[in-house]
């Protein structure tokens, strides 16, 4: 190694006089970066570098199941795997190159509203990206893995395996599945699958996500490094070079700036791409803005006991075969099932109301109280016929208590809760100013 970096730089040096070498990608745990520093200092050349934190975990030397039972709860891993399974059959599998159209189309929907850096699904980089999955011949492979629901691909890895090592390049899901973590699930799933089929290492890339550091066991550091020739001009490039790559990875460590610049800045870049919606973009930023500045909303939450309500009602439950298959609306369906609500149907199979047995969920200021033993929560039944509801809801669930909430400024669903029965019980306040929050409840006797 010694004589091949003393051969490829000298006879660089030689046939360019001004050239900046700007090398990324070395790993510290091989010869490789000391090897080149000495070549570096017998020739004079000033060396410029500086570390990545390479997350990576070591299935050689790991008890999968000491290892999982540490982190099978990791932000309710367990949880989200048994409701993601209650929708239908959820498989890992090596996916063939012929599924990266699908894969390329989860990739987008993830990142459409976000900054994504990568490009892996961008029209420039697809056919490179589908050439390499497709050359699975040599010691240096393309590895798929997708986690599937009901043939659906809801999750995928893209990452490259060579003697022994896996190393993962881009990991996405559909976006529609957020609460249901099935880009964490994959993950689980593929350790497993890497520490069967004989690999000793997954290397989980470079970069302070949160997630790699929940995963790894071990780590590694990732060197890049700048040098030049000693002429001015090249100097000059290679100092410009090093502030850049400096200002960069300074600004990588921070991770709230990340999400700032991968959400919100993604999210303005994404309405300003679709200019034909312009109106609609001003509105929903001007609407943002002041909800952030000042917001306050005024909830009561009513409460019926009686049990005498007895009309003929059919409704229909949404079923998750009904769910998946859905065109609009999929991810709010999704997002409820997931928060232990059921949705039903009536005839015309058009808006639903949902139910909750065991909490009370106003999701939108963040308020989740427990529900005792036979009562259950009704969510969305301004849609419906509420006489029909109620009769559908005391035969179903043969509850005690029936719990509804609704805006203190509704009068008129007031007057109509009033009319079937139904007591005010709790009055909640909320308001929101400069992003701090303050949330207040009365309990009416």
């Amino acid at each position: 190694m010694d004589r091949a970096i003393m051969f490829v730089f000298d006879a660089l040096i030689k046939t360019k006089k001004q050239v900046v070498f700007y090398l990324h990608g070395l790993l510290e745990s091989v010869d490789t970066p000391l090897k080149l520093s000495n070549y570096l200092k017998a020739r004079n050349i000033k060396e410029r570098y500086y570390q990545i934190e390479t997350p990576f975990i070591d299935l050689q030397n790991l008890s999968y199941n000491e290892y999982m039972h540490t982190r099978k709860k990791l932000h309710g891993l367990d949880r989200r795997e048994k409701k993601l399974h209650l929708l239908g059959d959820v498989r890992l599998q090596i996916s063939p190159s012929t599924n990266m159209s699908q894969i390329f189309e989860v990739h987008r929907k993830r990142w459409e509203k976000k900054n994504d850096t990568s490009g892996f699904s961008s029209d420039k980089k697809k056919a490179f990206f589908k050439f390499l999955a497709e050359q699975n011949h040599g010691i240096l492979n393309v590895l798929l893995t997708t986690l599937t629901l009901e043939d659906e691909i809801i999750a995928f890895t893209y990452g490259f395996s060579c003697r022994g090592r896996y190393l993962g390049y881009v990991l996405g899901h559909d976006s529609d599945f957020d609460d249901y973590g099935p880009g964490r699930i994959l993950v689980k799933e593929k350790i497993k699958k890497n520490k069967d089929d004989g690999f000793h290492k997954l290397d989980m890339s470079i970069g302070y996500e949160p997630y790699k550091f929940d995963w790894n066991t071990d780590l590694d550091y990732t060197r890049k490094t700048i040098f030049s020739t000693n002429t001015f001009k090249a100097k000059v490039y290679r100092n410009f070079l090093w502030l850049k790559a400096t200002s960069i990875s300074t600004v990588k460590k921070n991770y709230p700036l990340v999400i700032f610049r991968r959400n919100v800045v993604g999210k303005l870049k994404y309405y300003l791409r679709n200019k034909d919606k312009i109106y609609l973009r001003k509105f929903h930023w001007k609407n943002k803005l002041i909800s952030f500045m000042f917001e306050r909303k005024r909830y009561l939450i009513a409460k019926r006991t009686e049990s005498n309500i007895h009309v003929k009602s059919e409704f229909q439950l949404i079923t998750p075969k009904e769910v998946l298959t859905m065109k609009q609306d999929r991810k709010n369906i999704l997002q409820k099932k997931f928060r232990g609500f059921k949705g039903y149907y009536f005839e015309d199979k058009h808006v639903p109301f949902w139910v909750n047995d065991n909490v009370i969920r106003l999701d939108d200021i963040e308020v989740i109280t427990n529900l005792k033993k036979r009562s259950v929560y009704i969510q969305e039944w301004e849609h419906q016929d509420l006489e029909k509801v109620i009769s559908f809801v005391q035969t179903k669930y043969n509850p005690k208590h029936i719990f509804i909430h609704l805006s203190k400024y509704d009068k008129e669903g007031i007057k109509k809760l009033e009319a079937y029965g139904f007591q005010i019980i709790e009055k909640i306040s909320y308001s929101k100013v400069f992003g701090i929050k303050n949330v207040k409840k009365e309990i009416i006797r």
